[in-house]
């Protein structure tokens, strides 16, 4: 599909589509469902195909000698690349994860680390939450567990984050990698490529992360 490569939607029209629905839903930074229906699209091909927003948060932790915990990811978008850790907001019975929430327990399973350190501390939100995110478009491999997203529809993704500054040496902290990283590391912000992330704004979020006065 010249539309798409790798389950990713590369067509900078489509792109365009789906960013200007999202942005058209003015959700705010705690959405009220784990995924939004933005109706259906036709794609280059002829085909209609229906188009989902999906939540997520993020967790960027921090500690007092510029280091921050990175995960590697195992799975594409990016697999192999290092990433912020994070993942999708939940809706369980009705009632949807607050972000905070979301962060929080991506965090633990992704990178092993004790929530209660997480939770010890002031966490601030990064900026609102990101909707223009045109690199971040999906074709759904398969049918997605918990969602109405089902396999070879559309799903694009918007994200926030939330800084968590831990007092003394990252590196002394108990880490094991799980979940959706394939590796767990604490490494030093500054010199850091922005080539080696799986996701092209994170290094923007661990920026505007720093630079919080909070």
């Amino acid at each position: 599909m010249a539309f798409a490569e790798n389950h990713m939607i590369v067509d900078p029209a489509l792109q365009a589509e789906i960013v200007a629905r999202c942005l058209a839903q003015r959700i705010g930074d705690q959405p009220d469902l784990a995924v939004h229906d933005l109706g259906d699209i036709k794609l280059p091909d002829g085909r209609r195909t229906a188009v989902y927003l999906r939540h997520a948060a993020d967790a960027i932790i921090l500690d007092e000698h510029g280091q921050m915990v990175l995960i590697t990811r195992i799975h594409d978008p990016g697999a192999g690349k290092l990433a912020i850790p994070g993942g999708f907001i939940d809706e369980v019975d009705g009632a949807v994860e607050t972000v905070l929430g979301t962060a929080i327990r991506e965090a633990v399973e992704e990178t092993g680390i004790d929530g209660a350190l997480l939770r010890g501390v002031k966490a601030a939100p990064v900026g609102p939450r990101r909707f223009a995110r045109p690199f971040d478009i999906r074709l759904a491999w398969s049918d997605i567990a918990g969602t109405v997203i089902r396999k070879g529809e559309i799903f694009t993704v918007s994200t926030q984050s939330y800084r968590f500054r831990l007092a003394g040496d990252l590196r002394d902290v108990a880490l094991q990698a799980g979940d959706d990283a394939g590796a767990v590391q604490v490494l030093r912000i500054a010199g850091l490529d922005p080539a080696r992330f799986a996701v092209p704004d994170h290094p923007e979020m661990i920026e505007a992360a720093i630079a919080l006065r909070l």
